[in-house]
């Protein structure tokens, strides 16, 4: 009875490794994978990038991703300037919310972005 018991075990073993492999797999995927949305005429688009640090935070907003006139670093709400300082961390490796480090991240402007 043990041998029967020892090889309904082993499948059983396996699976538990596969699923405990395939949580680890997804999980670094989910702490290093972002997006972010951009708005052009022709509508919505979604760019995926690897971050530089690990975060649970996966969509992130630029607020410079559309045609539009991009706002002054100094001119954003307190909100947009958390999102831009999130967003060039994650996407950047910028981690330092000053002006200058914000400006120097705004002008990465994705190549979607250029005409």
């Amino acid at each position: 009875m043990t041998e029967h018991s020892n090889s309904m075990q082993k499948p059983f073993n396996r699976k538990i490794i596969y699923v405990t492999a395939l949580i680890f797999v997804l999980l670094i995927a989910w702490l290093f994978t972002g997006y972010v949305r951009s708005y052009l005429d022709e509508g919505q688009q979604t760019t995926f990038f690897i971050k530089k640090f690990p975060t649970f935070q996966v969509e992130f907003v630029d607020p410079f991703a559309n045609e539009g006139d991009s706002p002054a670093i100094a001119d954003l709400s307190t909100v947009d300037r958390k999102s831009l300082v999130d967003y060039c961390k994650y996407r950047f490796g910028v981690a330092s919310n000053s002006d200058d480090a914000l400006d120097t991240c705004s002008q990465h402007i994705p190549g979607y972005l250029k005409q």
